[in-house]
């Protein structure tokens, strides 16, 4: 079973507008929209417009994911994760100072 739910309740930043309103906008006017578009002909969703800054948000959003997923997925770097907190937990740690001060 699939619901739908408009755009809108998700996130009230988004807007639907049709193709043909779209087609109807200039540079300087998209410029300043502040919303996410959801373009649509005929009701069905057809493609999404983000401001570029957004989209380099998400961009940089999606690869901190990934990059969290593929620590995760790695065994290694998890049990050195946790063997880290547990370091830190019993107070076996260092200054900064102490770290750059020792020999290469």
């Amino acid at each position: 079973m699939s619901i739908s739910i408009p755009n809108s309740y998700v996130n009230p930043n988004v807007r639907t507008v049709g193709v043909s309103k779209l087609r109807s906008l200039n540079a300087s006017q998209l410029r300043g929209i502040d919303k996410t578009l959801v373009i649509q002909e005929n009701d069905q969703p057809l493609a999404v417009l983000v401001k570029y800054d957004d989209f380099l948000a998400m961009q940089k959003q999606l690869l901190s994911l990934l990059e969290t997923q593929a620590v995760l997925s790695d065994q290694t770097a998890v049990e050195a994760i946790f063997a880290g907190k547990a370091d830190v937990k019993s107070g076996n740690t260092r200054s900064i100072e102490e770290v750059r001060k020792q020999p290469k």
